[in-house]
């Protein structure tokens, strides 16, 4: 039974961290041949952080954490962003990996590279993943609509030339694919009408096209319109994974949920029910993630 590895390099917040961690966890329970290695990166100090990988790492002994060195960027280059900021990280991301293959290499029965998981904001690695000759994956925390959004704007700009901030305060109904009603355009999220936010949202759209798959932390009975509008071949593989969140112990998610009427709360406990179900075996998002890594498996030479 060959093994395989993946790496993932996940925006090292808790925010994105955790639910990354999940689907982390629910890859290496479902394939025992499967292994994950995290790369953090060291952009800023953050205790919830490494509280929380602790406690992953004490749990989980197929899943391993690899703490990076922080690299400063380079004063020479501009880096006013945060997407600049983990771009400058590739020399030590590059670096640690050849570590991981040489490694692999000299020792017999280790696993092989599979692939890298990236997060939306790690784009930039799909470059590191090409020069090891490894397909690269998108892990999405937000869900399938806004992938879809995201995917819409991004040929309206490149593909038809129309420049999306020219919506702000236009009532023209906007007909997407991943939305089963039009949307008026000046309804836009802000940043997709605004010139200096407009890129950070196309430039990784760009880049999603360019993988093997995507992950999104979402399921099929939430989200069935818009995950079947990525069955058209012009997108990567979408795969529903999730959810991948315990709203119940978010403390902001119990004050949401106590301020809804009785409708709309009863509404929300029918879909945590069909949540739960569709992680189960045989449910949804397991039957996606089977086939998510039958997907990585195949590609092993």
């Amino acid at each position: 039974m060959k093994k395989a590895e993946l790496v993932f390099i996940p925006t090292p917040g808790i925010s994105h961290l955790v639910s990354t961690v999940e689907v982390a966890k629910q890859l290496v329970d479902r394939d025992e041949r499967l292994s994950i290695i995290f790369l953090i990166m060291k952009l800023r100090s953050d205790p919830k952080v490494d509280r929380f990988i602790d406690s992953v790492s004490t749990a989980c002994n197929r899943i391993q954490f690899i703490h990076l060195s922080k690299l400063e960027p380079d004063p020479n280059q501009p880096s006013n962003s945060f997407i600049s900021l983990i771009e400058s990280q590739r020399p030590i991301i590059k670096e640690e990996v050849s570590r991981l293959v040489s490694r692999s290499e000299s020792i017999p029965g280790s696993p092989t590279l599979a692939g890298f998981v990236l997060d939306m904001f790690c784009t930039s690695m799909i470059d590191v993943a090409n020069e090891f000759g490894a397909p690269s994956y998108i892990f999405l925390t937000s869900s399938a609509a806004s992938l879809g959004l995201q995917f819409y704007v991004q040929a309206l700009h490149d593909e038809h030339k129309v420049d999306p901030t020219e919506f702000k305060g236009s009532d023209t109904e906007l007909v997407m694919p991943c939305l089963a009603n039009p949307l008026p355009a000046k309804l836009l999220p802000s940043s997709m009408l605004s010139k200096e936010g407009l890129p950070i949202l196309i430039i990784p759209a760009r880049r999603f096209r360019e993988t093997k798959g995507i992950m999104v932390n979402t399921f099929e009975e939430l989200e069935s319109h818009a995950i079947n509008s990525f069955s058209n071949g012009n997108t990567p593989p979408v795969y529903p994974v999730g959810p991948l969140l315990n709203l119940n112990r978010d403390e902001r998610g119990v004050r949401c949920l106590m301020e809804l009427d009785n409708e709309k709360r009863e509404r929300l406990k029918e879909m945590s029910g069909k949540s739960r179900k569709a992680l189960e075996s045989g449910g949804t998002s397991s039957t996606w993630l089977g086939r998510f890594i039958q997907d990585v498996v195949d590609r092993q030479p």
